[in-house]
Formats: C-alpha cells, structure tokens, sequence
C-alpha cells in the first residue's frame, strides 16, 4: 500500500493519462487503418454507436467509459497496475493469447505444448530463415515486422516495441 497519498493521486493521474493516450492512438488507428478486419470493424461499431459513419464526442465518451469500466473491476472509479493487470480485460486477452500459443506449437491437435514441439516449431523456422545454414543473421530472428536498425528495434509502423 502506498502510505502518502500524494503518489497514489499522481499515479492514479498517470494511469489515467496512458489509458487515455493508448485509448486515443488506438481510435486514430482504427480510423486510419486501411483494410476493414473483423477486429477494425468491431472497434468501428463500439465507437460508432449509431452507424453514421461520425464518432460524436458523446459516442466517444460512452466508447471511454466502457473501456475504463472494464479496467475498473471493483468499480470505484480508481485503478492501479494490479487492478488492471487483473481485470477481465487482461484475462481475456491473456487467455487468447494462450490459445494462440498453443494452436501454433501444439502437434497433433494437443491441448499442450511440450518443450519439443515449441524447439520444433522454432528449429523449423531457424532451417527456413537460414535455408539449411548453421548461422544466420541476427536481424533475421527478429519478430515479423521488427528490424534492427543502429541499436535500436524499431517496428515498421515506427513504435519502439520494449525488448
């Protein structure tokens, strides 16, 4: 527990700016995205609650309370790196995650992954990339959409992922 209150109203404020600005970016990409996906028009549809094609600034605060309720699971209007990190929101993504995990590596329709068949699938990958080498590049195990550029990792729509 925090004892000064001072840090939990300025990390409480901190919270609430990152989620508004993750929250915002997440709006202009969806609005700037180029090829409608299930997941795009999804988001179109949550913010657009009427279909007209505009986001009104009333549509868009019921989009941000939502989110925000969803975060918030005790519902006192206030959360924090644990609460968020518990909420149902995590879990779900958490748990799609998982399953996304275990379809790619699981063989022969398994519900688990053994430690052979994550060695398989990535040892497959090292074979391809390197097309039978016993070296390859280092840029070249870099995630899809990664590239090492003058030390730093830089995704090529210009975020800096975390290593």
């Amino acid at each position: 527990m925090l004892r000064n209150p001072r840090f939990l109203i300025l990390g409480s404020l901190a919270a609430a700016c990152a989620l508004g600005a993750t929250l915002a970016t997440a709006a202009d990409a969806a609005a700037t995205a180029p090829a409608a996906g299930p997941h795009r028009q999804q988001l179109l549809d949550q913010l657009d609650g009427n279909h007209d094609g505009q986001v009104s600034r009333a549509e868009y605060q019921r989009w941000l309370d939502g989110r925000f309720a969803r975060l918030d699971g005790n519902g006192d209007g206030v959360v924090d790196a644990a609460e968020i990190a518990n909420s149902p929101a995590a879990r779900e993504r958490a748990q799609r995650r998982a399953e996304r995990f275990v379809r790619r590596f699981a063989r022969g329709g398994s519900a688990q992954v053994t430690k052979g068949d994550f060695e398989a699938v990535h040892m497959q990958r090292f074979d391809r990339i390197g097309n039978g080498a016993d070296t390859v590049a280092v840029d070249a195990l870099l995630p899809r959409g990664a590239r090492h550029d003058g030390g730093k990792m830089r995704s090529k729509g210009g975020g800096t992922p975390t290593r």
